[in-house]
């Protein structure tokens, strides 16, 4: 029997768990409900487990649903750009796309759509920029910059081609003692939401903290969760190694966060296939995703 994948399923798979719904994701793909059921029980065959179960909240996939997830999104978005007009080719005119990003950003999965959109267009090179919300808004505005991920809580006075609510999350070596009379936090300094949000939690449940160590850059502040000097509130992609999400009595749930996707006015199809990939990188924080102005995949 073959191992290959028909990417038919897969495409089916990932509408479904986008939509929540067999009905929606039917009518999306434009197919009838049976018969996307039928891929999906066709799929889940193929990988030999359950990959989707139904939930108050819809759709949502299994743990080997979870798993499969981003390899789905992955094979489909080459797969895409491959098509003939959309990938590369030898008539692909030398350009470069310049792309600004928030710190928090830098370490979620940024490295996977870099590499694809280089292997799609090897001709193409990409500049990235990393700075605060509003200094990437004023160069989008002036246009120095082509496409931009950043906070949407700042009034940029643009519209976001996408937005994706993705998990904050405690993290920190799982050795460290969570029952002191203050808590040990590496922050980020500010301005920074993240710090803003996880400050506001901790005083809202009256938990006393101390700073041990602060800094801009995410890597900084990454080595210091790792040598364990203390916990900070990040993404879930953004957790380096040796450090775990931390749940703890002491700890208060956080809320999520927003990140958004802007791109230029009159931006040209590289710009469109690279928010099409952030988007299937990004979204993979997290399942709830909002499109505006757009449609994924």
């Amino acid at each position: 029997m073959t191992t290959d994948l028909d990417t038919g399923l897969l495409r089916a798979f990932v509408t479904v768990l986008r939509a929540g719904s067999i009905n929606r994701a039917a009518s999306g793909l434009a197919r009838t409900q049976p018969a996307l059921s039928q891929q999906i029980r066709k799929l889940e065959e193929h990988i030999g487990q359950t990959l989707l179960l139904r939930s108050p909240r819809g759709i949502v996939p299994t743990m080997a649903g979870a798993a499969l997830l981003p390899y789905a999104e992955r094979i489909l978005a080459l797969t895409d750009e491959l098509v003939p007009g959309c990938g590369a080719s030898e008539q692909d005119e030398e350009r470069c796309y310049h792309i600004g990003l928030i710190e928090d950003v830098v370490g979620a999965r940024l490295v996977t759509v870099l590499s694809d959109f280089v292997a799609a267009h090897p001709r193409w090179q990409l500049s990235i920029t990393v700075a605060s919300t509003t200094r990437l808004g004023e160069l989008l505005a002036v246009g120095e910059l082509d496409l931009i991920i950043a906070d949407p809580a700042w009034p940029l006075g643009l519209t976001p081609r996408w937005q994706v609510s993705c998990p904050l999350l405690w993290a920190g070596l799982t050795t460290l003692d969570l029952t002191t009379s203050t808590l040990p936090l590496v922050l980020f300094a500010a301005p920074c939401l993240w710090r803003d949000i996880s400050l506001a939690s901790l005083q809202q449940a009256g938990v006393a903290w101390r700073c041990v160590f602060e800094s801009s850059n995410l890597q900084a502040v990454q080595v210091a969760l790792q040598a364990g000097l203390g916990i900070s509130a990040l993404l879930a992609g953004t957790l380096p190694a040796g450090v775990q999400v931390l749940r703890h009595e002491h700890l208060p749930d956080l809320p999520p966060v927003q990140l958004a996707l802007y791109t230029r006015d009159g931006a040209e199809s590289g710009v469109e296939q690279l928010s099409r990939l952030f988007y299937r990188e990004i979204s993979g924080l997290s399942l709830r995703v909002e499109p505006v102005g757009a449609s994924y995949p």
